[in-house]
């Protein structure tokens, strides 16, 4: 069953200034907003416990099929085996998605032909459902599964994101108070955006990938989307299809070697130790022992040293928040490399 994440609201007295910054009253400002953001979101709740429900007393044969030779068919016996033995946080999250997913990308045979479930939900014959519930559902629906980069972060607040698979977006603000306040700088993790009020906000599910994991997913969706159209359902269940199952594989996988608090704390002590201009000459192995500078010749070498300075900020971030003390400030080395920040 599909859970939406709640997001609590921080306790503000009616008569205090609004946390917002705009000098009024929490009352005469931003409360009725929260208080309808709370009161949608536990709508949105009961129509996606509804609809499963419905699904699962009429097509439960159908669910069942779409989630083992559908969902769940790029991995093995015993990755399926053991996403039945994930720890509680992990198992809530794989029902919220499994419940998304069922929502959005399913297919599932009815009578002689198989029919997308997001369809059968708003048929007429379907559960019958109130008209904001039928316009969640199908807002729900309208955008597909994507991987987005963190550019900005205002933690409680939002996400200023990029969507990695359509190269030419246009970078968006994602209002998200809950999952901005576990994110940090270069992130990526697999969404759904709903425009809502002019305001994107995740769907609900959400794949949290390790970047390494997530530029592998990317360049593999790439790779198989090569030649199709954008924003046909063929793509659309490329990039469903492969997000899903390398997360799958990432929540079962044993913890890598290189990705260990120790070699984090390593990382950051080899970066700072040197100063910019030595490491920016500095044969490296995972630029194929150029130094960044030399590297930076190429098209392809370019994007690797991006990729490189990213990966270290973003490790030293997740560093950061999980033992404290300050971040190390990689913007001097992207300057000496004459990069902007960006990558661009």
């Amino acid at each position: 069953m599909l859970v939406r994440r709640t997001v609590s609201v921080q306790k503000i007295g009616r008569n205090e200034p609004c946390p917002c910054g705009s000098g009024k009253k929490y009352k005469k400002c931003c409360l009725a907003k929260e208080q309808e953001n709370t009161i949608r979101q536990r709508d949105e709740a009961t129509v996606a416990r509804s609809a499963l429900e419905w699904l699962s007393a009429t097509f439960p044969d159908g669910i069942r099929t779409a989630v083992q030779t559908s969902l769940f068919s790029g991995l093995k016996k015993a990755e399926k085996l053991a996403l039945d033995e994930l720890e509680p946080g992990k198992s809530e999250m794989l029902t919220i998605n499994i419940g998304e997913w069922l929502l959005t990308e399913a297919k599932i045979p009815v009578q002689d032909d198989v029919a997308p479930v997001r369809e059968l939900l708003l048929a007429p014959e379907g559960p019958g459902f109130s008209d904001v519930g039928r316009r969640w559902l199908s807002s729900l629906g309208e955008r597909p599964l994507s991987l987005y980069e963190v550019q900005q972060l205002n933690p409680g607040e939002g996400v200023l994101v990029k969507d990695l698979l359509l190269g030419d977006a246009p970078e968006v603000w994602v209002s998200e108070k809950k999952l901005s306040q576990r994110l940090v700088q270069w992130d990526i993790f697999g969404a759904r955006l709903v425009l809502h009020d002019d305001e994107y906000r995740l769907s609900g599910a959400v794949y949290p990938f390790q970047r390494e994991t997530a530029t592998s997913c990317k360049a593999k969706i790439l790779r198989k989307a090569k030649g199709v159209e954008p924003g046909s359902e063929a793509a659309r269940e490329i990039c469903s299809s492969l997000i899903t199952t390398e997360w799958f594989k990432s929540l079962v996988a044993p913890p890598s070697a290189d990705s260990g608090e120790d070699t984090v704390s390593a990382q950051q002590v080899d970066l700072s130790s040197d100063s910019f201009e030595k490491w920016a000459e500095e044969p490296l192995a995972s630029l194929g022992d150029r130094s960044p500078r030399n590297a930076l010749r190429t098209a392809a070498g370019r994007k690797a040293v991006v990729e490189l300075l990213k990966n270290h900020e973003n490790q030293n971030a997740h560093h950061v928040r999980i033992f404290g003390g300050e971040p190390f400030g990689f913007e001097p080395l992207w300057g000496v490399l004459g990069l902007k920040r960006n990558g661009e």
